[in-house]
């Protein structure tokens, strides 16, 4: 958990460093005059209760709100760990999220579901601070940002990641890389991903380097009649872009599959 601001935390998670699966992904808090909202659910009621401990201490309340960047388990699943019997509890998510998480038939989602708007950016208003999100897709068909203004953060969820390769699993990598530059346009903003620490849209620059790396040689691939396994198999991170964990070893496969679909489907 680290203060960035008066009222804003970020978490940031570390499974490759010590195993410790409870939170897996990033998320924060952001705290205002009437009400308090958590970025993500987390891995584990483990870890969302953990956030909603860490929020009640720093703050005096419990989460009011919780915002879901999509449905995938390491930011859906410990949704519970959030309950209170202080209040009701507003989930943020889009229909789509959580459409998926019903077709996964996970009850993760709580009662009193607020659906974010896919045509405009939705406000929260916490008080004296607005929260802005924003639905999106690429990683997910169902993806969304968490902004707010003073000062300038976004939470990006799974779209970006930084120093670990990302996972394509349900990704259409055209539509990634189109709302990848989309968020990442903003000089003085600090960007939380989804995985990896926050960073500065400089810093960021190798992860938009590599979703072009990959998609350039998916698409050499593809052209050449190269099937996803085999060109995976040969591809390899230039030097030049850094050093990108794996969280597993398959992930190349998963990117050049996802690449491969979405280039035969015409994107």
């Amino acid at each position: 958990m680290e203060e960035i601001a008066d009222g804003v935390w970020v978490v940031i998670s570390t499974p490759l460093a010590d195993r410790d699966f409870t939170t897996l992904s990033n998320g924060g808090i952001v705290a205002g005059r009437d009400g308090v909202l958590a970025v993500e659910g987390f891995a584990s009621v483990a870890g969302a209760r953990w956030v909603g401990d860490v929020a009640e201490e720093l703050t005096g309340r419990r989460p009011t709100h919780v915002a879901l960047s999509h449905y995938h388990g390491d930011h859906s699943v410990g949704q519970s760990g959030y309950r209170s019997r202080a209040g009701e509890l507003r989930v943020l998510a889009t229909e789509e999220t959580h459409r998926l998480l019903e077709l996964e038939g996970q009850e993760r989602l709580l009662p009193n579901l607020v659906i974010t708007e896919t045509d405009r950016p939705t406000e929260i208003d916490l008080g004296d601070r607005v929260v802005t999100l924003t639905a999106r897709e690429g990683h997910t068909s169902s993806d969304v940002t968490v902004e707010i203004t003073e000062p300038r953060v976004i939470w990006c969820g799974d779209l970006v990641w930084n120093g670990l390769f990302p996972n394509y699993r349900d990704a259409r990598p055209t539509r990634l890389i189109r709302h990848v530059r989309q968020v990442l346009s903003d000089p003085d903003a600090v960007y939380v991903p989804g995985h990896g620490d926050a960073a500065n849209l400089a810093e960021l620059g190798p992860y938009v380097d590599l979703l072009e790396d990959v998609g350039q040689a998916a698409t050499r691939a593809v052209e050449a009649g190269v099937p996803h396994v085999e060109a995976a198999r040969e591809y390899s991170v230039p030097t030049t872009l850094g050093e990108w964990a794996m969280f597993n070893p398959l992930y190349y496969e998963v990117a050049f599959r996802a690449w491969e679909q979405d280039l035969r489907s015409g994107g």
